[in-house]
């Protein structure tokens, strides 16, 4: 074979065997450059479904952080409400704290780490820019909760010291109780602002929830965990007649505190409105005068 092929290529011209050398490179190079791109494309496909499933898995990752998203806002009355009872005994030296064995800390959800900063690089190659924003939007609110339930958690703790088995309370314990008490109602106000945000993204994201969950944490003895076992109607109802879902009639600075953010929702809506029909009314004026 050798022998044969170096016979053909002596009878011909050099004109000739250089076009056939050239030939063959090309068919070579052309091979090379087709096994490349199809490397390639394997390779961005490769990554591409690595991306989709990082992506899947970020958000089943953030499943406790939408289920706490749905609990937060049904324990939020709740809540300030025993915060108030809390501020009147601290209000009055020596009160009577007969009444504060009801004191307990909230029940902690275990939030999990997303991973997101890790993968971040590879998410950034294969998401759209909207996509990327609302992952690491959630990824905020997930720390932003471990946050507040972690202050949350050490408040309540210090605030239990006002159980009425606990003894006396003196000048300096009481600074620090009015101290926590303050961090529990900041705690909540984040706890509750953060969840409309995770509840958002959780949407956005698909990320799942399980009702199973959120209404077993109902059963939990931890303060005010009873209050996730009503829907989100029956606390809307019971708080326009001033109570919690239980019938437990809601601190008077609450409602109080209620009436006014109320009062200036409605006030911001009708400034809304009036800028956007003022605007209008401009739009078509100008289109008039055209």
């Amino acid at each position: 074979m050798l022998l044969a092929l170096k016979n053909a290529f002596s009878r011909l011209g050099a004109s000739q065997t250089l076009r056939l050398l050239v030939l063959e490179f090309v068919v070579i190079l052309g091979g090379v450059l087709a096994a490349q791109l199809l490397q390639d494309r394997f390779a961005r496909n490769a990554e591409r479904e690595a991306a989709e499933a990082q992506f899947e898995s970020i958000a089943a990752a953030l499943h406790n952080s939408a289920e706490l998203a749905i609990i937060r806002p049904r324990m939020n009355l709740c809540m300030r409400d025993a915060i108030e009872r809390v501020r009147d005994v601290l209000a009055v030296p020596g009160a009577d704290r007969s009444e504060l064995g009801w004191l307990e800390t909230p029940e902690q959800m275990v939030l999990d780490e997303t991973g997101i900063d890790a993968a971040r690089p590879l998410l950034a190659r294969h998401l759209e820019g909207d996509w990327m924003m609302r992952l690491s939007s959630a990824e905020y609110m997930n720390a932003y909760m471990r946050q507040g339930q972690d202050d949350e958690l050490e408040a309540w703790s210090t605030l239990k010291l006002l159980r009425p088995e606990n003894g006396p309370i003196d000048e300096a314990t009481r600074g620090v109780l009015l101290r926590a008490l303050g961090e529990a109602e900041r705690a909540n106000r984040l706890l509750v602002e953060v969840s409309g945000v995770m509840a958002s993204r959780a949407s956005e994201l698909d990320t799942p929830t399980h009702d199973t969950t959120i209404n077993g944490m109902a059963y939990s003895p931890k303060l005010c965990m009873a209050m996730v076992g009503y829907e989100d109607e029956a606390h809307g109802e019971a708080a326009q007649r001033g109570e919690l879902p239980d019938g437990r009639p809601i601190h008077p600075r609450v409602l109080q505190q209620l009436a006014e953010d109320a009062e200036w929702m409605a006030s911001a809506r009708a400034r809304w409105e009036a800028e956007q029909a003022a605007q209008a009314s401009q739009a078509e004026q100008a289109q008039t005068a055209d």
